[in-house]
């Protein structure tokens, strides 16, 4: 298993032994500071798994969120998934499109229309898949090395 020291509160090394699997739900549904909530809560729950990548995540979640939001009916929630090999993040939207979000050129003098493209190139990967009122949205961050973990 990899191990890393970082510094603590006191700015003593202490080691980072990220534990098994876990997964963490957020409703972000009427919720007018989906994006932020979205943010606080990948910050609060991902960054040991994250590392160095937590801005790329961050950024990643934002455009995910406003993305449900913006051609939607609605975002319904978060969830965040890590384990030793990876963190996802996926976006569930309230549905009322046929449409599916994908990567498309955007006029270049357009203010919008690049987001997924920033997903595409932060992310590992990204994908949509059909969910009970919506789609559901996740970005994949390969955090370890898949190595089985030594006691």
């Amino acid at each position: 298993m990899n191990r890393t020291l970082s510094p603590d509160r006191e700015g003593v090394s202490v080691e980072v032994r990220p534990s098994a699997a876990a997964c963490r739900v957020i409703s972000l549904a009427g919720s007018g500071r989906a994006e932020q909530r979205a943010r606080e809560a990948v910050r609060n729950t991902c960054s040991e798994f994250l590392g160095a990548r937590l801005p790329d995540a961050l950024l990643v979640v934002t455009e995910l969120v406003a993305n449900a939001a913006s051609h939607t009916a609605g975002v319904r929630g978060l969830m965040l998934h890590h384990d030793r090999n990876a963190t996802t993040l996926t976006v569930f939207d309230k549905g009322g499109t046929t449409s599916w979000p994908r990567a498309a050129e955007a006029d270049p003098l357009a203010e919008s229309g690049r987001g997924l493209h920033l997903v595409a190139a932060l992310a590992d990967s990204w994908h949509t898949r059909p969910a009970l009122e919506g789609k559901a949205v996740t970005a994949v961050f390969r955090t370890g090395s898949g190595e089985p973990e030594a006691d």
